[in-house]
């Protein structure tokens, strides 16, 4: 009904249920199926909002909007990597002079920071070399 621009109502939804629901109490009287035609209307009103103002500019303003927007993600992104790497280069610093463990702190009651950061993949990897001792040989 969304992507047919058809009015969404209780007993709209109801026709077009091919039997399903034969009364708009069938829905009404469910708070999951009311919600949803509700989420429905919503999102519809929302699509018809956006439509209604894009719809007033030029096919060649929202190119050049477009091409402005993706502009700007390019260069989101592109600043995103360069504090990526900015942070990194710092830990990695401060890991150098053995202070990692008071970096660390700073996040302590903040784990969920801590795994975000590791997600982007900002904090430094670290790969461990086992060295055997001349006992071993």
């Amino acid at each position: 009904m969304i992507a047919e621009d058809e009015d969404i109502t209780v007993r709209a939804v109801c026709r077009r249920s091919d039997g399903v629901f034969k009364h708009a109490t069938d829905i009404t009287r469910n708070d999951a199926r009311h919600g949803m035609v509700k989420a429905a209307i919503n999102k519809q009103e929302t699509i018809r909002t956006a439509v209604n103002r894009s719809s007033k500019k030029s096919r060649t303003e929202l190119e050049k909007l477009v091409a402005m927007k993706n502009a700007e993600i390019a260069q989101l992104q592109a600043d995103k990597e360069l504090l990526i790497a900015s942070h990194r280069a710092m830990i990695l610093a401060v890991t150098e002079m053995g202070g990692f463990a008071t970096w660390k702190r700073f996040f302590e009651r903040y784990q969920a920071t801590v795994d975000r950061l590791e997600e982007m993949r900002s904090l430094p990897e670290v790969n461990v070399i086992t060295l055997s001792s001349r006992r071993d040989t």
